[in-house]
């Protein structure tokens, strides 16, 4: 059971997804968001990588790839993924990482994209 303070819904992201300061993170494979679409303005770790890239990766090499600010500990994170199951796995590792204001959206794309039919 995720604790709900670390829980966000479809409306939470809709009013993130133009913040700049809000980081979401799709930690899917990168060949599931290729062929799905991914939510506006998330960048893609997959979840294999969540962990090196938050603990190890310098803010050069994260601004190099990503094309956005490294976030500190004290920065807001989102994780998403299908169902839900791996961005609750990536908000455990970035809450034992330090990340303490991470969260994830349990909806995650199954719920975004039923509602963001094109």
């Amino acid at each position: 059971m995720v604790d709900p303070r670390h829980v966000v819904s479809y409306e939470d992201i809709l009013k993130v997804i133009h913040k700049p300061e809000k980081l979401i993170i799709d930690v899917r494979n990168p060949e599931e968001v290729s062929s799905t679409g991914k939510i506006p303005s998330s960048i893609n770790i997959p979840l294999s990588s969540v962990s090196d890239v938050l603990a190890s990766m310098s803010n050069e090499e994260f601004q190099k790839q990503y094309h956005r600010t490294k976030p500190s500990s004290s920065d807001e994170l989102i994780f998403y993924c299908q169902s839900g199951r791996r961005s609750t796995e990536a908000l455990d590792k970035a809450l034992k990482l330090g990340y303490t204001k991470s969260k994830t959206y349990l909806g995650s794309w199954n719920d975004w994209s039923s509602k963001n039919r094109t």
